[in-house]
C-alpha cells in the first residue's frame, strides 16, 4: 500500500499503489520502487504462500501478460496466463553501475509455505 511503481503499460509513468494487495484481472507490467525485502504471493486455490526474500535489489517487478499478449508469445499456451505470475527482484529505479574492478552482490530466495 502506498508504494510507488512504474507502469510499463503507460510509458513507465509513475503511480502510487492504492490497495494493500494486487489481484489480476488484466495485463500487469509494473516495477515497484524501493519495495520491502520480503514479498509474499498468496495462492488461495492451493493454500500456499510464496515468500520472496531479496537483498541488493531495491525494486520488485510484477508481470502477467494476460490473454491478448499471451497469444503472441510463441512458447506460451493460450490459457497459461491464468497460472503464471512473474515476481522478481530488480534494480530499475536506481540501476547498478559498476566501474572496472568493482563488485556487486544481489540475492533472491524463494520459499513456499502452507497458508490457510
Amino acid at each position: 500500500e502506498t508504494l510507488d511503481y512504474l507502469d510499463n503499460l503507460y510509458q513507465k509513468e509513475r503511480f502510487t499503489e492504492q490497495g494493500d494487495a494486487l489481484t489480476f484481472e488484466s495485463e500487469v507490467d509494473r516495477v515497484y520502487l524501493d519495495s520491502s525485502n520480503m514479498v509474499a504471493v498468496l495462492d488461495h486455490e492451493k493454500k500456499r504462500t510464496f515468500v520472496i526474500r531479496k537483498e541488493g535489489l531495491p525494486d520488485v517487478v510484477v508481470w502477467n501478460p494476460w490473454e491478448k499478449k499471451s497469444k503472441s508469445i510463441v512458447d506460451f499456451g493460450d490459457e497459461e496466463y491464468k497460472q503464471m505470475l512473474c515476481v522478481d527482484g530488480a534494480a530499475v529505479g536506481k540501476p547498478i553501475t559498476l566501474k572496472p574492478g568493482e563488485e556487486w552482490t544481489g540475492r533472491l530466495e524463494l520459499s513456499v509455505v502452507p497458508s490457510t
